[in-house]
């Protein structure tokens, strides 16, 4: 991990610093909070401002939608339709969410070996579904063992109902994985939307790190849900990109969003859970429409890219210089998360 929360640990005349946690560091939390602060007050001074102290529409509000579908846009240089957003509570509770509604105890879900391990705990132990490992290499998931795997567990993949839809889940973190830092290639991309539409799987990404892309100013990889092309004649709607801004501006905002086919929107307007809320979070999301309607969401996007990309420089040159013995890593293009491979230990007999 490199794009990590940077504080340091005093001990003695030496700084260690903590990896503990996938955060921005304190200087970029401030920041931050200069401008949500910013952002509030011209919040505050609206017309409407008293709407944001309300329960606000299912999805999350309009203006929210509008300007984050006009970031992302430009962000991934790719179209996102605000009618395609759906609010969450941050990427955790999206997950929680969508699994809990659409899918029930026992069910099968794929996930690439290594992934994000406490997204894994989240659906075997809080969710109960039946977990199923599939292998990856330097480019994410091996889309041809996951194919062999969806068809020697076809036997246990449930019919699909209205309420729901989909027989089984693949759970996947397609660009600048966490803990590998790799990224689906399209050619897999597009092979993965085959086999979920001929095994009506439902892919959930964990697109939290598509936007840190650190590749010369291009754009990030197309996420998977991109591939899921509506115009295409067995179009389902097979794919949910699950994203949250605790990557980049703070994960105390616990604010997200997710990017959902239509027949999961029409399950999403049935749940009790949502319009009981009126929107998971509400009144930060109405500040952050304001910080993306002004600009200082992506002044600030573009300040953290600079600094998590001098933070991924500097460890690989500490990996070089000091890590005695051999290992090898493939330095990310993306993200947070940097993989070191040493060799197996081997067994001496006297």
């Amino acid at each position: 991990m490199f794009s990590t929360q940077a504080d340091h640990l005093e001990s003695g005349p030496e700084r260690i610093y903590s990896l503990k946690a996938g955060a921005p560091s304190t200087r970029l939390r401030q920041k931050c909070a200069e401008l949500v602060q910013k952002a509030t007050l011209s919040l505050h001074k609206l017309e409407q401002c008293p709407d944001a102290f309300m329960y606000g529409a299912d999805p999350g509000a309009a203006l929210f939608r509008l300007e984050l579908a006009k970031f992302l846009t430009e962000q991934y240089a790719d179209t996102v339709n605000h009618e395609d957003l759906w609010v969450n509570a941050g990427a955790s509770q999206g997950l929680a969410f969508i699994v809990s509604l659409i899918f029930q105890p026992g069910d099968v879900v794929f996930v690439e070996e290594p992934s994000y391990y406490i997204g894994l705990k989240a659906l075997r132990d809080d969710l109960g579904m039946k977990v199923i490992g599939v292998p990856s290499d330097k480019d994410g998931i091996i889309v041809d063992e996951l194919e062999k795997l969806m068809m020697e567990h076809s036997n246990e993949l449930r019919p699909p109902t209205d309420k729901k839809p989909y027989s089984a889940m693949l759970y996947c973190v397609p660009t600048f994985n966490n803990p590998t830092g790799s990224y689906l290639p399209e050619e897999r991309c597009k092979k993965i939307i085959k086999l979920a539409r001929k095994h009506n799987a439902l892919a959930f990404c964990d697109d939290v790190y598509n936007l840190l892309s650190y590749m010369d100013d291009k754009p990030p990889p197309q996420r998977l849900f991109a591939f899921d092309d509506k115009s295409d004649a067995d179009y389902k709607g097979n794919v949910i990109s699950n994203a949250s801004f605790s990557k980049f501006l703070a994960p105390g905002l616990r604010l997200g969003w997710m990017e959902v086919p239509e027949r999961v929107r029409r399950l999403l307007k049935t749940s009790a859970y949502a319009s009981s809320g009126g929107c998971f979070n509400h009144y930060i999301s109405c500040i952050i429409a304001v910080a993306l309607q002004e600009g200082l969401v992506k002044d600030h996007l573009l300040m953290v890219r600079k600094v998590f990309h001098s933070q991924l420089n500097a460890l690989c040159n500490a990996l070089d210089k000091y890590i005695p013995g051999p290992f090898t890593y493939q330095r990310p293009k993306g993200g947070y998360f940097l993989w070191v491979t040493f060799p197996q230990k081997s067994t001496v007999t006297n």
